[in-house]
Order: C-alpha cells, then sequence, then structure tokens
C-alpha cells in the first residue's frame, strides 16, 4: 500500500510540478487526440489554448496590479488592521499542494472523476488539472482541524462532486453566453458562487418591476455610442476610480488606459481560447454520439474561459468598493482581502453565464458572494494559518495569520463546518449532498 501511494505522490508532483502555463496545452493536445483529432490540429488546439490563457493570465495581471495600489491606498485611509491577511491563490494552491492530501490529489481525483462519469453522475471531463488544487485545500483544512485523514479525503471529495455536478448544471447557460458547445466550468471557487447565482436569479425574477429590468452591456454599449465601447468604458470607470483615490491626472489617466486594455483584450484572448477549443469540442461530440448512444459529455475548463464576458469586467472594477466597505463594517470580519484584488475579474465569471449577461444582476450577486467570501475567509484563517505553519510557510510581513479570500466562502462553510464535527458531521455532509444531487437531477446526465 505504501508503495502505491509513493507513486501516486510522485505522479502528482510531476503533474502540478509541470504549471498550469504547459500543462493546460498538453491536456488539451492529449484530450484532443483521445478524440481522434489530427496530430496536427490537436497540436495547434492545445497550442492556441495555452496561448490564450497565458493571454489572460497577462491581462489578469495587468488588472491585479492596476488595481492593488487603489485599494490599498482606501484601506490605509480606515487604518484597517485584521488578524488574517489574504495571501491569494498562488499561495494557497502552493500549500494545498505541500500536504499528504495534496501530495496525490490530482490520480485520485482523475479517477473520482473516471468513477462519477460511470455512474453517470457527472457528465464533466474535469481537464483543468492544475485547480485540483481546490480539493486538497480543503482536505487538507479539515485535516487540520479533525486530525483524522479519512475525513479530509472526504472533504475533498464532497467538494470535487459538487464542482463537477454544479458544472453540469450551468453548462448550457455557460455554453450559451460564451457561443462555444460542449463545455463547461468546474472550477471550484467560482462555480460555487453559481448556487447563489440561481437562487438570486429566482428572486429577481420575482420582484415587480425589477424582473423586466434587463441592463445588458452590450446593449448599453449601443446606446451609449462612443461612450460605451469597451476601452473608452474601460479608461472612464479607470480614471474615475484613480481620481476616487487622490491620484493626481497623470497617475489617474494612466490607470485608465490600463482597464481600457483589459477591457479591450480579455474578450480578444477567450476567442483564442474558443478557437482552439471548437476541433476539440466537435471531435468530443462524436466521439460520445457514436461510441455511447449520443450521451453527451463536457469538457471542464478553468473559470478564464467565462472572463471576457462584458458584464464579468465591468463587476470587476465595481466590486473594489464593496470590498473595501465589507472589510470595514461586516460583522465579525477578520480577512484583510488584499491579494484578492488581482482576480476581481473572476467575480462574475458565472453569475454573468446564469444572468444572461444581465449587468446589474451580476453585479448585485457578485456583492452577496462576496458577503460569504468575507465569512468564508474568517472561518477558515486558523486552520489555513495552522496548515501554513505546519510546513513553514513564510507569512507576509506583520501579518498574524493568513487565510484564502474566494468566492468559495460557502462552499467552506458547508464542508469544513460539518466535516470539522466528525463522522457526525460527516453523515449530515452526506445527506447535504444527496439533497443537492436531487434538486440537480433535472440536469444530470441521462
Amino acid at each position: 500500500m505504501g508503495n502505491i501511494v509513493n507513486a501516486l505522490s510522485k505522479f502528482g508532483n510531476a503533474f502540478s510540478g509541470l504549471g498550469s502555463t504547459l500543462m493546460v496545452p498538453i491536456i488539451i493536445m492529449v484530450v484532443a487526440m483521445v478524440f481522434r483529432v489530427e496530430w496536427k490540429k490537436a497540436l495547434k488546439s492545445g497550442l492556441l489554448v495555452g496561448a490564450g490563457f497565458q493571454g489572460i493570465s497577462l491581462v489578469t495581471g495587468l488588472l491585479g496590479q492596476s488595481l492593488s495600489p487603489c485599494a490599498k491606498i482606501l484601506f490605509e485611509k480606515f487604518s484597517i488592521d485584521l488578524r488574517y491577511v489574504d495571501a491569494g491563490w498562488a499561495a494557497a494552491a502552493g500549500i494545498a499542494y505541500s500536504t499528504e492530501i495534496g501530495a496525490i490529489i490530482i490520480p485520485v481525483i482523475i479517477a473520482f472523476n473516471i468513477l462519477m462519469l460511470t455512474l453517470k453522475l457527472t457528465r464533466t471531463v474535469n481537464i483543468d488539472i492544475w485547480n485540483y488544487w481546490h480539493y486538497a485545500f480543503i482536505g487538507s483544512l479539515v485535516y487540520a482541524v479533525t486530525g483524522n485523514l479519512i475525513l479530509g479525503f472526504l472533504g475533498a471529495f464532497a467538494y470535487c462532486a459538487f464542482s463537477l455536478r454544479m458544472a453540469d448544471y450551468t453548462a448550457k447557460d455557460v455554453q450559451e453566453a460564451l457561443g462555444v458547445p460542449g463545455i463547461s466550468i468546474p472550477q471550484a471557487a467560482s462555480i460555487s458562487t453559481a448556487p447563489i447565482a440561481y437562487v438570486m436569479e429566482w428572486i429577481y425574477n420575482r420582484i415587480p418591476g425589477f424582473k423586466n429590468l434587463h441592463v445588458d452591456v452590450k446593449m448599453m454599449n449601443k446606446k451609449m455610442g462612443v461612450l460605451g465601447d469597451p476601452i473608452i468604458m474601460g479608461f472612464i470607470l479607470g480614471t474615475l476610480l484613480g481620481f476616487a483615490v487622490g491620484y493626481n491626472v497623470k497617475d489617474a489617466g494612466t490607470l485608465g488606459i490600463k482597464l481600457g486594455a483589459v477591457m479591450l483584450l480579455l474578450p480578444r484572448m477567450v476567442k483564442v481560447i474558443m478557437e482552439g477549443l471548437l476541433p476539440v469540442s466537435e471531435a468530443a461530440k462524436a466521439f460520445m454520439r457514436k461510441r455511447f448512444s449520443g450521451q453527451e459529455y463536457y469538457i471542464g475548463l478553468d473559470s478564464a474561459v467565462g472572463v471576457g464576458t462584458p458584464a464579468a469586467i465591468a463587476v470587476s472594477v465595481l466590486i473594489i468598493p464593496v470590498y473595501v466597505i465589507l472589510t470595514i463594517c461586516f460583522p465579525g470580519n477578520q480577512c484583510l482581502p488584499i491579494s484578492a484584488l488581482a482576480g476581481t475579474v473572476y467575480t462574475g465569471a458565472i453569475s454573468s453565464c446564469v444572468h444572461k449577461g444581465d449587468f446589474l444582476r451580476t453585479f448585485i450577486t457578485s456583492c452577496v458572494c462576496a458577503i460569504f467570501a468575507f465569512m468564508g475567509s474568517t472561518f477558515i484563517g486558523g486552520a489555513v494559518t495552522m496548515v501554513a505553519n505546519g510546513i513553514n510557510y513564510a507569512f507576509p510581513e506583520g501579518a498574524a495569520g493568513i487565510t484564502y479570500f474566494s468566492p468559495s466562502g460557502l462552499s467552506y462553510i458547508t464542508i469544513m463546518g460539518l466535516l470539522q464535527n466528525g463522522w457526525i458531521g460527516a453523515g449530515l455532509l452526506a445527506v447535504v449532498m444527496v439533497v443537492f444531487f436531487w434538486l440537480t437531477r433535472e440536469k444530470k446526465a441521462a
């Protein structure tokens, strides 16, 4: 048994060591060839998708570098001093892959995904392997607070099962919004916003007056004329934000240019990804139709494919004041979400698809998701700090503890909150998962 675990650990470490930049094109090429795509087309598809993701990484990096100083100025103005500093997704991933669970999470989750596909509990083939760290992360937190490795893996499996099932449930909305058939988004942090988005959509549609109000960014662009052009809108938003935090004309204008570039380039990078995915998607559909009596499967991708929607980009800028207000005013909050500012563009990636591109609905839902993010990051702060201490992680200067500020706050509160109570909590979590699968039965695999 020990030899098997060691072999799995080496396999997982080798995969995670490649990094997402290299892993993504390799995986796309392999998947394409499995579905009988000609090797030349498979190679081009892999490189296009890899280039698109790299482009998104560069553009979102520019967004984070541009917005973080503004938020820091706002935080400093209010002299905010909290217990936990958000260390960001890169630190969380590094911590997750450095634990006993993280060492073998990749092959274990691949096997679990295959099991769910075999049992027809999901349609999603999750090739977003780099982001398996999310499952290792919550599993490691559960292990840290319970001291029980089995409960830790149960937490990882529960999070994976939820992510795959929710990816199935949102697949048609995602495909319609992005214009690409055959894909879904199982990335755990982003897909955790989907249940909130569907509940909010149900509420919106029952509010007199509001249910007939649709604020579509593209429609706004047309009505506003030249002012509605994405690059001009980004310039205006960035410049106004710069002036709001006290920048001079030069710095505010520079910020405006950078945000305009983000709003121009992100959708174009997503189109590059779509160009690479289209041959794979078509081949996958033909392959499955021939061998599995037309049963439909989805290729599970990173939520980066959803960040190019106009609503998601606009929300990424306007959510910053909301973060500052909640940091100061939300009762019981102990998280300073500094690193999260680099990833605000992912905030509305799923909800913008659920809300059919409606900006106002996406923004309100993102505000609600932010509340759960603050709750979740405060809730897990002690466990994250404990795990980080165990692997001798270097804390940011002046930080007493660290946490991970993520849209998956509701998932963390549910899974970890139950499993920290031991096997009784595990039983309750099983009930929750059964109810969840029953509620999503209408879109389950046939």
